[in-house]
C-alpha cells in the first residue's frame, strides 16, 4: 500500500488488518512507562484507535484533539497510538493541559502488526489511521488516511461509531 506525503509517495511497510479480522493484540507503553497489551483497553465499549505519525507536530495535535473533543460525549474508549516516546506524550499532554490516553509503539509491535510504519525523513513513523474495534476484540471500522498531512475524515469515522452501537 502506499500514502503520500505532501504529494510525494511513500510505501506502507506490512499488510493492514481488514474489518472482520480481529485485532491484533500488541504491547505498547502507557503514560506511566508501564507494558499494556491492547487487549487490557477491550471492555464492554467501543475502542477508537488513532494513529498519527507524530503527536508533536500540527497535524496529529489536531486529531488528537478534535478526536478527544468529538468523542468527549460518546460512550467509547478513545486512544491515540504513536511512535512518540512516554516523555513525548506525557509533555504533550502537560502543554496542553489534557489527560488524554496515549500509548507508544517504542517498541514497533503495533506498527509492524498493523502494517503501518513509513519512512518519514529517516524515521519509522505509523502511518495516520484510525481503527474502531468492538468488544468482542474484531476491527468493525479502518481508515488510512491517504496523504499523512492530512486529517482524517472525522464525519466518516463519527458516522461508523453511530452505526456499529
Amino acid at each position: 500500500m502506499q500514502v503520500t506525503f505532501k504529494g510525494e509517495p511513500l510505501e506502507v511497510k506490512g499488510t493492514q488488518p481488514s474489518v472482520g479480522d480481529k485485532a491484533p493484540d500488541v504491547v505498547l507503553q502507557a503514560r506511566n512507562g508501564d507494558e499494556v497489551r491492547l487487549s487490557n483497553f477491550i471492555e464492554d465499549k467501543l475502542v477508537v484507535l488513532s494513529v498519527v505519525p507524530d503527536v508533536e507536530t500540527r497535524t496529529c495535535e489536531l486529531q488528537t484533539k478534535s478526536f478527544a473533543d468529538k468523542l468527549a460525549e460518546e460512550d467509547v474508549i478513545y486512544l491515540t497510538v504513536s511512535r512518540n516516546t512516554v516523555d513525548e506524550f506525557n509533555d504533550w499532554n502537560e502543554e496542553n493541559d489534557l489527560d488524554l490516553v496515549t500509548l507508544s509503539d517504542t517498541n514497533g509491535e503495533f506498527g509492524k502488526a498493523y502494517g503501518l510504519e513509513i519512512d518519514l525523513g529517516g524515521d519509522t513513523r505509523l502511518a495516520r489511521s484510525v481503527f474502531l474495534v468492538n468488544t468482542d476484540g474484531v476491527i468493525r471500522y479502518v481508515q488510512v488516511v491517504n496523504e499523512v498531512a492530512d486529517e482524517p475524515d472525522y464525519d466518516e469515522t463519527l458516522e461508523a461509531i453511530k452505526n456499529l452501537k
